[in-house]
């Protein structure tokens, strides 16, 4: 690896370690939209076979997961058949927005829209179709997507919850890298006393969740124990260009 790469990679790392001693990290309410339009959204179009899914804040009884039909249409609760096909992520949010602003739903145009695209027979269980979850969960490592749809609570669930003794929740850092090649991380607060009332993040393939102990371990001691033993870095994020 070039020696730009490798310096690239140590300032992530830093960065990521400094921020996690901090008493408490941002609050997710404040950063959900943020994180989630930077998600690479690959295939552009909604297509039939896609899965839709609908979150509603504050209003949790009206999420709903629905499938694209063949006809092109999806059935939502409450507004019927709606034509969704050939629409990109951005417009098939304001069409259903408006649907349930109509209907005076709260909060109706904070709707989250989600489309889960159904994996490639190439790509299913490949590693590039996992993100990880690693430090102070019960079981560190990837988890695979292939193709579903999942959020940050979802994933540290997935990974057997944290632990409950040296968990630091309040300190949740996720990296992603973007399509654009720059990497990104995020500092958060993911107290789980709040997780069916904050928005939902959603996570793509490669990225990283890690949840830091109570106390921070030394920068070299963190590096070696969630970085270099769990996930080799250079192949999970390989540079750019």
């Amino acid at each position: 690896m070039a020696v730009n790469s490798i310096s690239r990679w140590w300032w992530v790392v830093l960065s990521l370690a400094l921020a996690s001693c901090s008493a408490t990290g941002y609050q997710i309410a404040d950063l959900a939209a943020e994180i989630n339009a930077t998600r690479d959204a690959g295939r552009t179009l909604v297509a039939p076979g896609d899965t839709i899914r609908l979150t509603f804040p504050y209003k949790l009884e009206w999420n709903q997961t629905v499938l694209v039909r063949s006809d092109g249409y999806a059935t939502f609760y409450a507004v019927d058949d709606v034509a969704v096909a050939g629409l990109k992520l951005a417009d098939l949010d304001a069409r259903l927005s408006a649907l349930y602003v109509k209907l005076a739903v709260p909060n109706a145009d904070q709707l989250t829209v989600d489309i889960t695209q159904p994996a490639s027979p190439s790509s299913a269980g490949a590693g590039g179709e996992s993100m990880f979850v690693v430090g102070e969960v019960e079981r560190p490592g990837p988890i695979v997507l292939a193709g579903r749809s999942m959020t940050l609570f979802e994933a540290i669930a997935a990974a057997g919850g944290h632990r409950k003794a040296s968990a630091n929740l309040h300190n949740t850092i996720l990296v992603r890298r973007l399509a654009s090649g720059e990497m990104r991380s995020w500092r958060l607060d993911a107290d789980i006393y709040r997780w069916g009332r904050q928005p939902p993040i959603y996570l793509q393939p490669r990225d990283v969740v890690f949840v830091p102990n109570t106390a921070v371990d030394e920068v070299n001691i963190w590096v070696d124990k969630y970085i270099r033993q769990m996930i080799p870095l250079p192949t999970l994020f390989p540079p750019a260009g």
